[in-house]
């Protein structure tokens, strides 16, 4: 038999289409089913995009609305866009209908708009999350008519319409970014737990500017500082950057498990981190772009990096995101224009050299983490459900 307070429980998801969105849409979804074992939850998501895709793999119950992204400048596309954006609010205000929710919980992204729109208008209280410094124009909008802003740094309060609505809470992450060992993990990379780690990786399809000044500046760094280095390509960028390695000097070989391996042991190039958590688990330094759940994830494991944010995203968010990483001492940013592989090169060997300055980072970058953010915005959106 259902308890009485769980069966009371119904919460609206929506979020995306990016996975920066839909990621923490979902933890934020298993700390509620957690609280409410027999909680009804239901997300909303565009037709197309990887929603479709993760949350039910996630195992929730997933429906989709008419919805697309507006570009940036004008154009006949608009006009077709406007058109969806009137649909999905149409489509939202039926689904909110019929589900009922107790609250609303949107996490940014062209999707949430109509639906947390849809559930203001019903009179359904809405939570918004927002992971990035600067909030995406969708959550600047529905930020005038959420009852409460969940935000992952202090400043994003000031692009509000409602700032004292608003609560820091952090990003949400996955738990197993949290439970990965060090000594355990470096082992399942074939590494030495007990020398330093360097990974480099350019968000799930890689980057190739990231790829090439890794690898260029690799033969410079190997059997320096007596470290180990961790490079993950992109798959479809892996035969490349094992042919650059080659042309760089390294000597490597791919192994049976399709992972490239220098003749040193001290160099793996692979297609995709399957085991993130693992990684980070290991890693003393990261070379990454600023995507919000990347810094969030660095930050729970207090990894110090070298931050080169993606040049072509809306308002430059990533560059603001490395910004803030870096005013706290946490991270050290290479614009992408910048990235060259003696620039990268020169940053990784000063690290290395300076182990203080290096801890120094990584306690900044720990005393940034929220590893109970799901937790935290939970607390908001049961609170709202009051």
């Amino acid at each position: 038999m259902k308890s009485e307070k769980s069966a009371q429980k119904r919460f609206l998801l929506a979020g995306g289409g990016t996975g920066g969105h839909i990621y923490p849409a979902i933890s934020i979804a298993r700390e509620l089913l957690s609280r409410y074992p027999d909680a009804n939850i239901l997300f909303v998501g565009g037709k197309r995009g990887l929603a479709g895709d993760l949350v039910p793999k996630a195992g929730f119950e997933f429906q989709t609305i008419t919805v697309s992204g507006f570009e940036r400048r004008l154009s006949l596309d608009t006009f077709a866009t406007a058109g969806r954006a009137v649909a999905g609010l149409f489509q939202s205000i039926a689904i909110v209908r019929k589900f009922r929710p107790s609250v609303a919980v949107g996490t940014g992204g062209y999707v949430s708009g109509p639906v947390m729109l849809a559930a203001a208008m019903l009179g359904v209280p809405v939570v918004i999350h927002e992971q990035n410094v600067v909030p995406g124009a969708t959550n600047r909008l529905l930020s005038r008519w959420a009852k409460t802003v969940a935000v992952s740094w202090e400043e994003s309060k000031q692009y509000l319409a409602r700032p004292e609505r608003s609560v820091l809470t952090g990003n949400p992450i996955r738990p197993e970014i949290m439970s990965a060992q060090r000594e355990e993990s470096a082992a399942s990379f074939g590494l030495d737990p007990r020398r330093p780690i360097v990974l480099a990786f350019g968000g799930s399809q890689g980057a190739r500017r990231v790829n090439t000044a890794f690898i260029r500046a690799l033969p410079s760094l190997s059997g320096k500082h007596d470290a180990q280095f961790i490079l993950a390509t992109g798959s479809d960028k892996f035969e490349e950057s094992m042919a650059l390695a080659a042309e760089s000097g390294i000597r490597a070989s791919i192994s049976s498990d399709g992972i490239g391996r220098s003749d040193r042991g001290d160099i793996i190039i692979m297609p995709y981190i399957y085991n993130m958590p693992q990684a980070l688990a290991c890693a003393d330094l990261a070379i990454c772009r600023a995507g919000a759940i990347t810094l969030a994830e660095l930050a729970a494991r207090g990894v110090a990096a070298v931050l080169v944010p993606h040049p072509h995203v809306p308002d430059n968010v990533q560059e603001k995101n490395a910004r803030a990483m870096e005013a706290r001492g946490a991270a050290r940013v290479i614009l992408d224009s910048e990235l060259e592989p003696e620039v990268l090169g020169r940053e990784i060997d000063s690290l290395l050299s300076s182990r203080p300055v290096l801890a120094s980072m990584s306690r900044a970058s720990r005393n940034l983490g929220r590893p109970d953010a799901a937790a935290r915005v939970a607390d908001c959106v049961v609170k709202a459900a009051r």
